[in-house]
């Protein structure tokens, strides 16, 4: 018998192999985390992508069936926005999903009680990527959130001439998009524009293009 084999230290990594071992596996996660957080931002773009155009089409569905746009009880006289401090996009989303004010009863402004639109709620705390269960210092009840936790704002052609004047600059007169409701997300910097990438108020200039996702472009 060979008394080699059955010597325990030749069968055991010494110090040195095992701190290489551990080194490669902390390279191999420095390598491994970033690319996760690129794919998990990627999701997160598609999903916002996804949402703010079938928030565009329940807009224009609530048009064809009302031969108008849910502005509910404002007569507003230029576009209106919905999804900002002043106006809430709860205001709009209870119209488009038919929340009513309790008693089963439709909502006041969509009488014939059709489901324009559908979403998840909103299961993280802060609350983002959906609607909103209550009230939560400036979050409304009911506001639909993007997946980075901000409101995602829907500007509607209130006043009826086929343009909306949305707040990027480099879509200023006469670039107005041409369209009855525009609906954008501000992305993960929660402004518009990318100020960081020199795109304070744009969307896009030149080869760059801001964090924004529209539904115009």
């Amino acid at each position: 018998m060979n008394s080699r084999q059955n010597s325990p230290t030749l069968l055991a990594f010494t110090l040195i192999e095992l701190l290489t071992v551990i080194t490669i596996i902390a390279i191999l996660m420095g390598l491994l985390f970033p690319a996760i957080g690129i794919v998990k931002e990627q999701a997160r773009k598609a999903e916002a992508k996804a949402a703010v155009v079938q928030v565009g089409a329940a807009v224009k569905q609530y048009f064809t069936e009302y031969g108008k746009y849910p502005v509910g009880g404002q007569d507003p006289t230029a576009d209106l926005t919905f999804g900002n401090a002043a106006t809430p996009n709860a205001e709009l989303f209870d119209i488009l999903r038919n929340v009513g004010q309790g008693g089963g009863k439709p909502n006041q402004y969509n009488p014939r009680a059709i489901v324009f639109f559908e979403g998840k709620g909103a299961t993280s705390d802060p609350p983002k990527g959906g609607f909103a269960s209550e009230d939560k210092d400036s979050v409304k009840k009911g506001s639909y959130l993007d997946p980075w936790g901000k409101q995602y704002q829907v500007i509607i052609d209130a006043n009826y001439d086929n343009l909306v004047i949305v707040p990027h600059t480099d879509f200023a007169t006469p670039n107005e998009p041409r369209t009855g409701v525009a609906v954008f997300s501000l992305g993960k910097d929660g402004e518009i524009g990318s100020p960081k990438e020199s795109l304070a108020g744009k969307y896009k200039q030149g080869s760059k293009t801001s964090d924004d996702i529209i539904t115009w472009q």
